[in-house]
């Protein structure tokens, strides 16, 4: 029977996550299109107890060595299709920001600029919210298709602003796989929008450590008492500006992130998250809340 994915066996996860750290999966499962969705789900589901969606590996900390059979590895790469059609962007799961900006700048639509440095791909990004400081994903979408798992049902919804939230979406907390989505169109000049993103991009590439893997801000910005903080300055200020752990470091360029100088371990990066959030509670009493997820 001709299957709607296609499978690898002892899989490197170190080009699967955006830190590098060196680690291996068992299997690791690549859908065709949204049935062979619904097929690893139910042709697995009962084996593995740890399903693991993974796009480009950003904000993702691997914690082990070897995931074994109660891990199910799946990566939405092959449905990275963008269609624009009767005024209407649809993007698949699987495409990258950087793909989707690119194809909406080529297609002179405006709103999509800021997404082009980010890493990450459209179905992490609905997931997480992912943007900047002023922009987020929600803010452009539409619609979402998606697979719940527990009703093994592929629903299209349309979104509405209660369903985000900073760094979060209704998505983050449900049983669900993110298929595809459709984005508001608005039309734009191809000049400005180019302007505007390399304009974005070159403001990202002065401030932040580009020339170190890693896995973009390491904590969510805290709100204590109506006060937003800002991460990097609580931890510069606690000192910890280029404190290390064997090949990880707290970037000296950028103290909100922590990068890998070479074949840093999940130990080393976890006791550094550690250092900071204990030590930047002792100086200032502020609680801060990983950004990044631990598998």
């Amino acid at each position: 029977m001709n299957r709607n994915y296609a499978i690898m066996h002892n899989v490197s996860l170190r080009d699967y996550n955006t830190l590098k750290i060196n680690c291996r999966a068992q299997k690791m499962l690549f859908p065709y299109n949204e049935e062979g969705i619904k097929e690893v789900i139910n042709d697995f589901k009962g084996k593995n107890s740890n399903i693991v969606v993974i796009g480009k590996g950003a904000n993702i900390l691997f914690s082990k060595e070897f995931y074994g059979e109660d891990y199910l590895f799946i990566n939405l790469k092959l449905m990275d299709q963008i269609n624009y059609c009767n005024e209407r962007v649809i993007c698949g799961a699987g495409a990258t920001l950087s793909q989707l900006s690119w194809y909406t700048l080529e297609n002179n639509i405006k709103g999509f600029e800021f997404l082009e440095d980010i890493p990450g791909t459209v179905g992490g990004a609905i997931i997480m919210n992912a943007g900047t400081y002023e922009d987020n994903i929600s803010q452009l979408i539409k619609k979402i298709k998606y697979y719940d798992i527990d009703k093994d049902v592929i629903i299209e919804e349309t979104v509405s602003i209660d369903d985000f939230n900073r760094r979060k979406s209704k998505w983050t907390d449900i049983n669900a796989i993110v298929i595809a989505a459709e984005f508001v169109v608005k039309k734009g000049d191809y000049l400005e929008s180019l302007d505007e993103l390399l304009e974005i991009k070159k403001r990202r590439y002065l401030k932040q450590p580009r020339n170190y893997p890693n896995a973009g801000s390491v904590f969510k910005r805290p709100l204590v008492d109506g006060k937003e903080w800002m991460v990097w300055k609580l931890i510069n200020d606690s000192g910890l500006r280029g404190i290390k752990k064997n090949g990880a470091m707290i970037s000296e360029k950028h103290t909100g992130f922590i990068i890998n100088t070479g074949d840093a371990t999940y130990d080393d990066i976890f006791n550094l998250i550690s250092r900071i959030i204990d030590t930047v509670y002792k100086n200032f009493g502020v609680i801060l809340e990983l950004e990044w997820r631990i598998i």
